[in-house]
């Protein structure tokens, strides 16, 4: 299997997102010329895919295995453990879950407002 070229991979998705590069380079806090030089890199770092993977909504992990969230992390528990023996036990499962749509409503918050700003700028 031939390795992949990070660059290529990156400048692609950035061009299939329409982002005008001007915006990006100004949004990553670099010069033009240094993004065209990373993305001319087949070694291109992680921490900088992830970057512009955020400005350009583009998740990488399908791109990139590196990327990927472990399995574990995705399902925390098997499904056959929801058996429940008490009611507090059920209450602490819900309120769990009841946390954790909390933090994707945040999520959600922070990209609206980004969201906004971007059709702002326009």
């Amino acid at each position: 299997m031939a390795k992949q070229h990070r660059g290529e991979i990156v400048a692609a998705a950035i061009a299939k997102s329409g982002m005008k590069l001007a915006r990006l380079h100004a949004a990553l806090g670099i010069s033009r010329p240094t993004l065209y030089r990373r993305l001319e890199d087949p070694n291109l770092d992680f921490d900088f895919i992830k970057q512009v993977g955020a400005l350009i909504y583009h998740d990488f992990a399908e791109d990139f295995r590196e990327l990927a969230a472990p399995a574990a992390s995705v399902v925390a528990e098997p499904a056959g453990t929801y058996q429940v023996a008490s009611l507090d036990e059920c209450k602490d499962r819900l309120l769990r879950v009841y946390d954790l749509y909390l933090d994707k409503v945040r999520q959600y918050d922070e990209l609206k407002v980004r969201y906004d700003a971007l059709l702002n700028q326009r």
